[in-house]
């Protein structure tokens, strides 16, 4: 069972909760009530990066000599890998 209900933001201020986080209570006294707080990671702190950066980086990446093809580079590949 599902029940919804509003919280005054003010409440929960010091957790700098986002939009997608996930609160799990943990406990319940008379006074105070212990919460959990998952962070949603899909695209808060996600930094953009470039395309080119991460083909620089990649396992496998080439460059291609100019005027060499991938069809190219592919078959070279494939010749020194399975000598054919």
């Amino acid at each position: 069972m599902t029940t919804t209900g509003i919280i005054p933001a003010k409440l929960l201020s010091g957790l700098e909760i986002h939009s997608g986080d996930t609160l799990r209570v943990l406990a319940v006294t008379a006074s105070d009530v212990v919460v959990a707080l998952q962070r949603n990671d899909s695209g808060a702190t996600r930094q953009a990066g470039r395309a080119s950066a991460w083909l620089r980086s990649a396992k496998g990446s080439i460059r291609l000599a100019p005027g060499e093809s991938v069809d190219d580079a592919r078959m070279a590949h494939l010749h020194r890998k399975h000598g054919l």
